[in-house]
């Protein structure tokens, strides 16, 4: 109960009032004190013994009846003393015995500092707020020295009952005002916390979900402006809440109706979710563990590696199930402070892709097999009839029979790229691996294709080798070069220069082709390893030109294990970089 606001307000105004009235009952009773001794002491000074009425008793105490003088001097001024049963004098001689006054029960008196002060000449009227009474001792003087000291003294008991009414009044003033503070910490704190509470109330509410009622705002004051803030946050969430919620019925809506299996794991590998595509694919095989599950498929993958080794990259693998073939893609997701969280993976079912994939290889090799035997005999008989022409040289026959044949040639050249290409795709090709010298290929190509072109580009070769040996298949890497060397010939006007350059160290040889031809739009680059595909297709049957050198060369250099790019700065040339792996001898 006293953890409230509220009853912190009213102990605050109850600790105020205390405060206040300890500090003013202080002061108060302090000053009454000091008043009545100061009272005390100019009453008499002031009042009683006077200049005249000292020397008086003066007078009275030369006399031979001193001391009955100087009670009947006394008897005069006992009104204004103040005499009474609390307040008595007395006359002492210098030995501080009583030779008379108004109490007649006292003898005489001990060394009190103002008597003292009385004998030594002075008037003692100091005054000692722990005594037990309030003194003041008057000197009567005769030869140059104290004969008697009038000595007035007083019990404290006027003033202790005034001190204690004062008390008494104090206490009951506290006692209502911390009534009077209670009541009024009550309802002021009421007027603060009822608009907390119901900021309170409808915090809960908006936990709950309900964000549809306003507050009322009461006051222009901070509690206001506070419930103003609140309204409008409340409209803000409200609104992010419905974004939110549109997004994931959007989500959950492509999940449900998506063709391909998505599933996704937290970053301890438990399965948080999975679509009916998910369910309906996996079976009886489906398990909530990660791991579990793709260990179940074969599949060379962990969910360590995923999150903590390639966690920026999305990982592609293709997996058997029942006679499909999946490709399954793997793609670790974020929470708070770009913290994994864990990883989404889809499934697809490609089976139908790469059976007609693999009918449509299965197709152009057919075909190019096919194509190998009326070409060679096109070819054939349009050598014959060109022999038979020769001594003709006007004739139109002749000019038809070398178009036929370079015609001829140029599908020669497309069945042979063709059936490469059958070769590369072909799950029965494997790489004839061998160590050769990877630089002294790299000059033997780039001297048979200067030659070939008959001096019209100028080619330079620049080899920088740690080591020469490279494992791989010479001939395969021997096509790659010449493709690439070629597509440079063709595509840089004569007089062009050509530079080929090989650097490697133990691990890797970077092979770069470079020339100051027409160059490659920019548009145009990221297609140019596709199939068929030519950016300059007039040009590329001009020359003769295929459109699958490109294609085969990347073939050939990711079957190696290495990397093949292209790169054309505007109007400037073209760079093909090739990246081998380099295994050393032994």
């Amino acid at each position: 109960m006293f953890k409230s606001i509220q009853w912190k307000i009213i102990a605050i105004f109850l600790l105020l009032t205390v405060s206040v009235m300890i500090v003013v009952g202080t002061f108060l009773l302090q000053n009454i004190t000091a008043y009545y001794y100061n009272e005390f002491s100019n009453s008499l000074r002031e009042q009683v013994f006077t200049p005249d009425v000292t020397k008086e008793l003066a007078d009275a105490a030369s006399s031979d009846d001193a001391v009955d003088r100087m009670l009947e001097l006394m008897k005069v001024y006992s009104i204004r003393m103040g005499i009474d049963s609390f307040r008595n004098y007395y006359i002492l001689d210098d030995s501080l015995k009583v030779l008379g006054g108004s109490d007649n029960s006292v003898k005489s008196f001990g060394s009190a500092p103002n008597l003292l002060l009385a004998l030594g000449g002075s008037t003692g009227e100091e005054t000692d707020k722990s005594a037990d009474i309030m003194d003041y001792a008057i000197p009567v003087m005769h030869g140059g020295k104290t004969e008697y000291i009038i000595y007035i003294t007083d019990t404290k008991v006027e003033v202790n009952e005034i001190i204690g009414n004062m008390f008494i009044n104090i206490f009951w003033a506290l006692l209502f005002g911390m009534l009077i503070s209670a009541i009024m910490g009550f309802f002021l704190s009421r007027t603060i916390i009822s608009p907390i509470s119901t900021l309170q109330h409808r915090s809960e509410s908006m936990a709950e979900g309900d964000f549809g009622h306003k507050i009322e705002v009461r006051s222009r004051d901070e509690i206001g402006r506070l419930t103003i803030a609140f309204n409008n946050m409340a409209a803000r969430i409200n609104m992010n809440m419905e974004e939110i919620q549109t997004e994931k019925n959007k989500v959950e809506a492509i999940l449900l109706h998506m063709t391909d299996a998505v599933c996704a794991y937290d970053n301890n590998g438990r399965l948080i979710h999975i679509n009916p595509a998910g369910e309906k694919l996996l079976g009886e095989l489906r398990t909530e563990s990660f791991d579990d599950l793709f260990e179940r498929l074969g599949a060379n993958i962990s969910l360590y590696r995923i999150l903590y080794i390639d966690p920026t990259e999305t990982i592609e693998l293709d997996i058997e199930l029942n006679g499909k073939n999946l490709r399954a893609f793997f793609a670790p997701f974020t929470a708070e402070r770009s913290l994994t969280a864990g990883v989404v993976v889809v499934l697809q079912d490609v089976t139908k892709s790469l059976q007609l994939d693999n009918a449509r290889r299965e197709f152009v090799a057919n075909v190019s097999h096919e194509l190998r035997t009326p070409i060679t005999t096109i070819k054939s008989y349009a050598e014959t009839i060109a022999e038979m022409e020769q001594d003709n040289a006007e004739s139109p026959v002749l000019h038809f029979i070398k178009v036929i044949e370079s015609e001829a040639d140029r599908m020669t050249r497309l069945v042979k790229d063709l059936l490469t290409l059958s070769k590369l795709d072909s799950s029965k090709y494997n790489i004839q691996k061998e160590m050769f010298d990877l630089g002294a290929l790299v000059r033997s190509v780039s001297e048979k294709l200067s030659v070939a072109c008959s001096g019209t580009h100028e080619i330079t070769v620049e080899e920088n080798m740690e080591s020469p040996d490279c494992y791989g298949e010479r001939d395969a890497i021997e096509q790659v070069l010449t493709n690439i060397v070629s597509n440079s010939i063709k595509y840089t006007p004569d007089g062009g220069k050509i530079d080929v350059k090989c650097v490697g160290n133990l691990k890797n040889a970077v092979i770069t082709v470079r020339d100051n031809g027409i160059g490659i739009p920019a548009e145009d680059l990221p297609r140019v390893f596709e199939r068929f595909y030519r950016v300059d297709k007039a040009r590329s049957r001009q020359s003769g030109g295929t459109g699958l050198g490109l294609a085969i060369a990347r073939d050939i250099v990711l079957r190696h294990g290495g990397s093949i790019s292209i790169d054309s700065p505007h109007r400037n040339g073209t760079i093909v970089t090739v990246t081998l792996p380099l295994y050393n001898k032994g």
